[in-house]
């Protein structure tokens, strides 16, 4: 009798959940969003190990710019940044003016409630918003979201607190507060200045600010939250100088920075903790000393900014040399710039005579440019100028200008930045209310929505582009003087023109599965996220490129075309016609 051979013995197949983590971590982090979501469901083991660790690698890798230090949720945080990156891609942006709803306002230093909000009535032509806004991101799914602005002599706050309940989609709360001080007067104390000061977090709801106005006063504003309460204050020595820009460093462990520029000349350094009841200037320098031209001759000083904890920069002109950027000592702000910048390009220089150019010019915005979201670079940061010309500075080139970007159709100048990381830059122009967004990435993406469809299936568009922020009841020409973020990745812009402040959603309205953290599904009703469908602004915009080319784009309402809109254009959002 033959005895029967038993059949070889299978190998036991390795599969992923066996592998070592960084091998895990090598194959992941090559897949796009929709692949690992879909290895996530293979088994329990797998499912843990993306939530627990490639989410958060992926939103690290891919957005290394614009992703959050920390988060209670990283799923969620990397679906928006991916959806919001989809967003930014389709210019996808729903808009609206916003301002007090009637109704409980809280009003200061009063400490009552009143109905309707009390709207600036002795401005000329419109007061100048002045902007800042934070969010912050509590356990549970809630999003405590504080947004400030000027309108004249008042500040404006309204709160926001949304939250994701499980089985009954977004929950949203929204209060508002006024302050405006005792016998303000329109035009003669406008609030000039405004920041944001951290939130002592839990419970607290008093919202922290710093004021500084055109008659001359800065102060810490603390308002208490409560009916009946009294508003604290303390002063920063301004010898009664108007302040006309400033800039915040704020620090957790030390003494946090302030910035100003009083007058036309002079720039005030201020460190200042909890404990100063009143607080003085350690150093103060003038933008002016040493030259030796006549005082008609000699520029003035446009704006501040700390572009981080060594260095300050001052936007100033009409001038051959519009940047100066001083250094931050132990003991103050250095007497005399260390860096003296032009704003024309190598390029420039190339096509004009051997003679040196003695092109005049004034610089009126500069922000530093992230190199994360905790910390700025302490060498590259943007300004804008009168030219119309944005451009990108480097302390450690040689060059006074390492890039630029512009708009060939308009060259009206330059009012605000605002940088989404190393992505993008939005640009607030002093004309039309028009807002540009120039890409800062020379073709490099770390990410793209498409990534994983075939290559036919993808469409290429021009990434640069204008937008015109109509406003209806709004006929007078205006610059778009201020731009606020809560962080780059906040999916909501706010921009200040005459008289009004517009809040900049950038989502796809009409898109089946939005960012559930942010916003919900449009359903055709009356209302979507909060709004009205009747306040949804229909933007007009056009792409930044030969004017040959050029076509100009207009949106659509929330419910829907109108029967005379044109071709619906690819790879935009649906609201997107040619006209």
């Amino acid at each position: 009798m033959t005895r029967r051979k038993r059949p070889p013995r299978e190998k036991k197949a390795s599969n992923l959940a066996s592998l070592p983590p960084e091998l895990l971590d090598a194959i992941t982090s090559y897949l796009p969003p929709s692949a690992l979501y879909n290895v996530s469901l293979a088994s329990k083991a797998l499912a843990t190990y993306i939530s627990t660790y490639a989410w958060k690698a992926l939103a690290q890798s891919r957005f290394p710019s614009t992703c959050p230090s920390t988060s209670t949720s990283w799923p969620g945080t990397a679906r928006t940044l991916c959806t919001l990156s989809q967003a930014w891609d389709r210019r996808a942006i729903v808009a609206r003016v916003i301002e007090p709803k009637e109704g409980g306002i809280l009003v200061w230093p009063a400490g009552k409630r009143e109905e309707k909000w009390r709207k600036p009535r002795g401005q000329t032509i419109g007061f100048t918003p002045v902007i800042d806004v934070k969010e912050v991101e509590r356990q549970g799914g809630t999003r405590e979201e504080t947004l400030v602005w000027s309108a004249g002599a008042q500040v404006v706050v309204r709160k926001r607190v949304r939250k994701e309940d499980e089985g009954r989609g977004r929950a949203e709360k929204v209060a508002w507060e006024c302050y405006a001080p005792a016998g303000a007067s329109e035009g003669r104390d406008d609030v000039t200045a405004l920041h944001l000061l951290d939130s002592q977090g839990g419970q607290d709801s008093r919202v922290r600010c710093i004021v500084g106005t055109a008659a001359g006063k800065l102060e810490e504003v603390n308002l208490p939250g409560k009916v009946g309460a009294t508003v604290e204050k303390r002063s920063f020595v301004t010898d009664g100088e108007s302040v006309r820009s400033s800039s915040l460093l704020q620090s957790t462990t030390g003494s946090s920075l302030l910035a100003a520029q009083l007058g036309d000349t002079s720039i005030r350094l201020y460190a200042f903790g909890d404990s100063q009841a009143t607080i003085t200037a350690n150093s103060k320098i003038d933008i002016n000393a040493g030259h030796t031209a006549s005082a008609k001759q000699q520029p003035r000083a446009w704006s501040v900014r700390l572009l981080s904890d060594t260095h300050l920069a001052a936007g100033t002109g009409p001038s051959t040399h519009p940047i100066s950027v001083y250094e931050l000592l132990p003991t103050g702000v250095s007497t005399t710039y260390v860096r003296h910048f032009t704003v024309v390009d190598t390029f420039e220089r190339l096509a004009s005579p051997p003679a040196p150019l003695q092109t005049l010019n004034s610089v009126y915005p500069i922000i530093p440019l992230p190199a994360s979201t905790t910390a700025s670079h302490p060498s590259l940061f943007l300004s804008g100028a009168y030219d119309g010309w944005v451009r990108m500075h480097d302390l450690r080139s040689s060059h006074d200008v390492v890039r630029s970007y512009i708009d060939p159709t308009d060259d009206s100048g330059i009012y605000s930045l605002l940088a989404r990381g190393q992505e993008s830059v939005i640009v607030g122009a002093n004309s039309q209310s028009r807002l540009k967004i120039f890409d800062l990435r020379m073709g490099m993406k770390g990410y793209h929505y498409l990534d994983g469809q075939l290559e036919e299936q993808s469409t290429e568009i021009t990434r640069d582009h204008a937008l015109f922020l109509r406003v209806l009841d709004h006929r007078k020409d205006s610059a778009v003087y201020n731009l606020a973020s809560a962080s780059p990745s906040c999916p909501r812009v706010y921009a200040g023109i005459s008289a009004r402040v517009l809040e900049l959603a950038i989502t796809e309205a009409w898109h089946p599965k939005p960012d559930p953290v942010h916003f919900e599904k449009f359903r055709g009703g009356r209302t979507w996220n909060g709004w009205r469908a009747g306040e949804v602004l229909e933007l007009a915009g056009y792409e930044i490129e030969s004017q040959a080319r050029q076509r100009l784009m207009v949106q659509s309402g929330l419910h829907g075309r109108h029967a005379s809109a044109g071709m619906s254009i690819g790879g935009l959002d649906e609201r997107w016609w040619v006209k």
